[in-house]
């Protein structure tokens, strides 16, 4: 569990974990150099229970860096990502490695999830839930994942370690977003196994996070299927999946650029005019000139 500045949600994240059905496990909070309490609240909560152990890093390496220690300090042969702020179901690890352990051919696990704001209130256009089969081709699923931009696999999935050894660990490269990279990544040595259930709620940023409305992460998650597009698919049949892509990556910036001036967010709207500019594609580069 990567975590920084959320020390009251991260307990409450943390406590619905070690209430889990499955109990044999080890919880690593990694903290990427907080300066609330949350080293105080981890030190709680590893009195209360000692599966809980914590690390906090010696400089700052967000996210992904964050997950990577996590992992190089893990001893398990599954490895499941948590968020310090989302909201688990006590089945959710269970049923996660349950799948793992009946299939030895899928490398990563995920499951049914609905989304809710900061608050914790489900959002009912947010429920995802999504009937895809119990096990799935790897090259299938990275084709399916090409697709569209917004990533069918949430981070919070379980990962077989042997397949995080073979295929290396979350590429720094892509930041808040790498997780995309190595669902992709690992969709090229295995399967890809699905819990059709509801088994967390994956709660939205804070109005005030750091990742909230980032052209950053826009364009890590654009950077990331161009990237697969290269590798997926080739000849005539990239060209139409790149022109294809191109043209929804264009759509979609051109709707976010938008969005931002309809909800008067200045900042991002700057923000986006100067990324556009430089990155965009046609419509919306145009767009950031004018606007």
């Amino acid at each position: 569990m990567p975590t920084y500045n959320r020390a009251d949600l991260m307990r409450s994240s943390v406590k619905m974990l070690l209430q889990q059905t499955l109990d044999d496990f080890e919880l690593i909070v990694v903290d990427d150099q907080s300066t609330d309490h949350t080293a105080q609240v981890v030190a709680e909560l590893m009195l209360q229970d000692e599966r809980v152990k914590y690390h906090c890093l010696s400089e700052k390496r967000f996210v992904a860096g964050a997950m990577n220690a996590g992992i190089l300090l893990s001893q398990g042969d599954y490895i499941q990502i948590c968020h310090d702020h989302d909201i688990y179901i006590s089945t959710l690890t269970e049923k996660m490695a349950d799948l793992m352990d009946r299939h030895p051919s899928v490398m990563f696990v995920h499951s049914g999830r609905q989304g809710c704001d900061h608050e914790g209130n489900p959002l009912r256009h947010a429920y995802f839930v999504m009937g895809y089969p119990e096990v799935s081709s790897g090259q299938a699923w990275r084709k399916r994942m090409l697709k569209r931009l917004a990533s069918p696999v949430t981070a919070l999935s379980m990962i077989r370690r042997a397949a995080l050894e073979q295929n290396g660990l979350f590429d720094l490269e892509f930041g808040a977003s790498s997780d995309i990279d190595l669902w992709m990544r690992l969709c090229t040595i295995g399967d890809v196994g699905y819990v059709n259930e509801l088994l967390l709620f994956v709660r939205g940023r804070g109005p005030d996070h750091p990742y909230t409305g980032n052209w950053d992460i826009t364009d890590q998650v654009i950077r990331t299927h161009r990237k697969h597009l290269k590798l997926t698919f080739h000849g005539l049949e990239y060209w139409a999946h790149k022109l294809t892509r191109e043209w929804e990556i264009d759509c979609s910036l051109t709707f976010d650029y938008l969005n931002s001036i309809r909800h008067r967010r200045w900042r991002d709207r700057d923000n986006g005019r100067v990324y556009l500019r430089k990155h965009g594609v046609l419509f919306s580069r145009v767009l950031a000139h004018l606007l």
